[in-house]
């Protein structure tokens, strides 16, 4: 069977429980770089701390948001509703349910419709989802077990065919992943990765998920999913939710894909031989390796080959980025990159939102900056030689939270193709040759203003790998993943495929 690559957020909020921004321009702001999506709601807590001398604002601000998603629960479902149209966007109806003792799941169904209802534990919420057709997604798993980190006593793969592992709370793939947990609910334990739930013997997906608060799903770098489907139907993508056809992505697409013996990932197959396991990745910038991972252990890497581009024609990545600057400052960009050559043969936006994981992340300020536009940035026009695009952008929360944004294009034309930049009345022209495996860099207005970088170009082949390994059975059952990491820091990592001995 052949399947099609879709990307989307299961998990994002807003205003519609607690959060900033509202459902309308979550959904527009999804519709602009993702497939599909997940406007969710927070709604039930049975186990919340009552002790109101040390929890009383936490015990507050989580009722308050609950009672508000309860007096909109059929708003937000019939906005996501109107929202979607198969085969160019589907959102998807959630709510999220917080436990200390089995650790915070999203309730989900294929929709349009899906009753919001509440579980004293984690075998009721099981119940619950059953009786919806749905699942329930564990998130933030990296947390101590206790601590609404997963349990995996309690876990069942029956209605959580995969958990989440990354977001802006960080990445509980592993206990030496990168992205530790910084969030004040505390540190990674090694109890509750995905890798200690795999070594139990469960057998699960994986996927990335923002848990942005501030109305923007698929906010880049901060968390998203792929997923291997028919078309872009609910039906096909809930087949294939069921079926661990998914993968985590920090936020560049990806196209990650692994085979064993003709076998998807999530995929569960008999072979008491040999196998054969080729990998196929087609990156957004330059990859630095490619991982094969057999219970939990690198077998084998992968890198790409440089090449020297013919310099008559040959096809690029370019990636453009801008921001910067004072970050009280909102910055107004009117951008326009053009080619004297060649052509564009894809546009990827890299548009993210304000890094908020909480209602009291940020001040009402620089949330306020992006609330007031329901599309802060957006591209305006595109033919085959031109791009134009506008944005809004503050500085740098801090040096570990940019709020830069970016757009990649394909491109393909002779070396000496001229690209011209133009932003906010400033032009920088560079041919291809200039930034070839270079990245150029402005101020628009002079030192500790806002600026714009051009570039690296690389070919697209230093973008891309293929590979094939074969190997012999090492226990009863072995896991394969694979995990990609681009230079740039972007990441995606693979669900298992399972082969029993036989």
């Amino acid at each position: 069977m052949a399947y099609e690559l879709f990307w989307g957020d299961l998990h994002s909020h807003c205003s519609i429980s607690y959060g900033h921004g509202t459902v309308e321009q979550a959904l527009a702001r999804a519709a602009q770089q993702l497939d599909f999506c997940s406007v969710t709601g927070h709604a039930f807590w049975p186990d919340m701390p009552t002790d109101r001398d040390r929890y009383a604002e936490i015990i507050d601000y989580h009722n308050e948001g609950f009672a508000t998603l309860a007096g909109n629960w059929e708003r937000l479902i019939e906005l996501q509703r109107q929202a979607s149209e198969p085969g160019r966007f589907l959102a998807i109806p959630s709510y999220e349910w917080h436990s200390l003792e089995f650790g915070d799941h999203n309730v989900y169904a294929p929709g349009p419709e899906l009753p919001l209802r509440d579980a004293r534990n984690l075998p009721g919420l099981r119940e619950v989802v059953r009786q919806s057709d749905g699942i329930a997604i564990p998130h933030h798993i990296g947390y101590r077990s206790g601590y609404r980190g997963i349990n995996w006593d309690a876990y069942r793969e029956d209605v959580s065919p995969f958990v989440e592992i990354f977001s802006l709370h960080g990445c509980s793939l592993s206990d030496d992943a990168a992205w530790p947990m910084l969030h004040d609910m505390g540190p990674r334990d090694a109890g509750s990765t995905a890798e200690e739930g795999w070594r139990r013997g469960h057998r699960f997906g994986i996927v990335g998920g923002t848990d942005h608060h501030a109305a923007y799903p698929g906010s880049h770098g901060d968390g998203r999913m792929g997923v291997f489907a028919k078309d872009l139907t609910r039906g096909s993508l809930w087949e294939a939710f069921l079926a661990r056809r998914v993968y985590a992505a920090t936020g560049d697409r990806i196209d990650a894909r692994m085979f064993l013996d003709g076998a998807w990932i999530g995929d569960c197959v008999k072979q008491p031989g040999k196998r054969t396991i080729q990998v196929a990745v087609q990156g957004a910038d330059t990859l630095d390796r490619v991982e094969l991972l057999r219970n939990g252990r690198i077998v084998q890497r992968w890198h790409p080959e440089p090449v020297e581009p013919n310099p008559r024609s040959h096809r690029y990545r370019l990636r453009v980025t801008w921001g910067w600057g004072r970050k009280e400052i909102p910055v107004d960009w009117d951008i326009r990159l053009s080619l004297s050559d060649g052509r564009i043969m894809d546009v990827e936006t890299l548009f993210s939102g304000q890094a908020i994981v909480a209602p009291k992340g940020s001040s009402e300020s620089e949330v306020n900056v992006l609330d007031e536009v329901d599309l802060p940035h957006a591209v305006i026009e595109q033919d085959e030689r031109s791009c134009d695009w506008r944005s809004i952008t503050t500085g740098n929360k801090t040096m570990r939270h940019e709020t830069t944004q970016g757009m990649s294009f394909e491109l393909e034309g002779p070396l000496d193709t001229r690209v011209t930049v133009e932003a906010n009345g400033h032009r920088y022209a560079y041919t291809l040759a200039e930034l070839l495996r270079r990245g150029q860099s402005h101020f628009l207005r002079g030192w500790l203003t806002e600026a714009i970088r051009i570039g690296p170009l690389v070919p697209v082949e230093e973008c891309r790998v293929e590979g094939e390994f074969i190997d012999d059975p090492e226990s009863d059952v072995d896991v394969y993943r694979l995990q990609v990491a681009q230079r740039n820091g972007q990441w995606a990592w693979l669900t298992p495929i399972w082969v029993e001995r036989g």
